[in-house]
């Protein structure tokens, strides 16, 4: 297994469970592109299974003894969720810059390039960060970007949003974003529908609250100022969380809508895994951020926003998601 080199630009961790063919397709089109912006030979590579039952971890390794890539394979015993596979391979990574990349992902030509370009040509300015005014994107210190995410159509899939407040779920879990007029000018934990803050054609940097895990590019510094990933989290939210600790010490958060990445899954954000998970997640952002008094009405607006889903769902005749939102329903309590 070839070493980290000291000069390092990039890590690029990548999280696989039962994920073998995509896994391979994800790191094939992450080399293509790295090669194209010759940085393939900067950059090392890190795939942390998390006991997968599909024979990942050989043809993963299998692919590295080919391609003869820097790389090092994080094989768990027991599945260790994705903030907790993730922090595995940042505890060992060296790069300049950090990239966590779903496994089901296909980096599109130049991405890997802008992304990094965009970092360097926004170095830290620790005399003004600090004072900066809260409106526009402020670039003097910033720590985590991501590219635009496209569906396999290449239209734009929606990520990040606005920090949770009781105002910005309500809007999210009531579809209140979704308002002909008001709903954009509302904020919304997930910026989608009417909310969404970014088109097709869109050219420069977005600042945005928090962005998606999915393709999460992280400075250095960021990482030694504030750590890894919450690893109490299992899945779904640590984004969020990671977000909103790198903000409040003052880093600054961006999209980058001219590097692209196609995320293939996002089917499995409807999952009833991932729908448990996102409230779960919400209610311990809560527990761990805000006022405790705060608590109670976000779990009534949670309660609120399953409630609506199971009836329109069940309006439009559409059984298994009511199915799903009706079993979240009952289990409520539990969460």
């Amino acid at each position: 297994m070839p070493k980290p080199k000291q000069d390092s630009v990039l890590s690029i961790i990548v999280v696989s469970y039962n994920t073998k063919d995509i896994t391979l397709q994800t790191l094939e089109s992450a080399v293509a592109d790295l090669k194209q912006a010759k940085l393939l030979d900067k950059t090392m590579f890190f795939v942390v299974d998390n006991n997968s039952q599909d024979d990942s971890v050989e043809a993963v390794k299998n692919y590295f003894n080919k391609t003869k890539l820097n790389h090092e394979v994080i094989a768990n015993k027991d599945n260790k969720g994705f903030g907790g596979a993730n922090n595995q391979a940042i505890a060992k990574s060296q790069g300049k810059y950090v990239i966590l990349l779903n496994s089901d992902t296909i980096t599109q030509p130049g991405a890997f390039k802008t992304l990094v370009e965009t970092f360097e040509n926004n170095p830290i300015d620790e005399a003004s960060a600090h004072l900066s005014s809260s409106s526009g994107i402020k670039t003097d210190r910033l720590g985590i970007i991501a590219p635009m995410l496209l569906n396999t159509d290449k239209t734009i899939q929606a990520q990040g949003g606005n920090f949770p407040t009781l105002l910005s779920l309500t809007a999210h879990m009531l579809f209140l974003d979704d308002l002909p007029l008001i709903g954009k000018l509302l904020p919304s934990t997930q910026h989608t529908g009417k909310n969404r803050r970014m088109g097709k054609d869109a050219k420069e940097l977005t600042a945005v609250d928090w962005l998606g895990g999915t393709a999460m590019m992280i400075r250095r510094e960021v990482i030694d100022e504030i750590g890894d990933l919450d690893s109490a989290i299992f899945m779904y939210g640590e984004d969020i969380e990671y977000c909103m600790r790198a903000k409040r010490h003052h880093w600054d958060i961006a999209i980058q809508p001219q590097a692209k990445i196609v995320h293939l899954a996002n089917a499995s954000a409807g999952s009833e895994n991932a729908l448990r998970g996102e409230i779960k997640g919400y209610i311990y952002l809560w527990s761990k951020f805000k006022p405790f008094w705060q608590l109670p009405l976000v779990k009534l607006i949670l309660w609120l926003g399953v409630l609506l889903r199971m009836v329109l769902f069940t309006v439009v005749g559409n059984w298994r998601k009511a199915g799903i939102y009706r079993r979240i329903l009952l289990g409520f309590h539990r969460l």
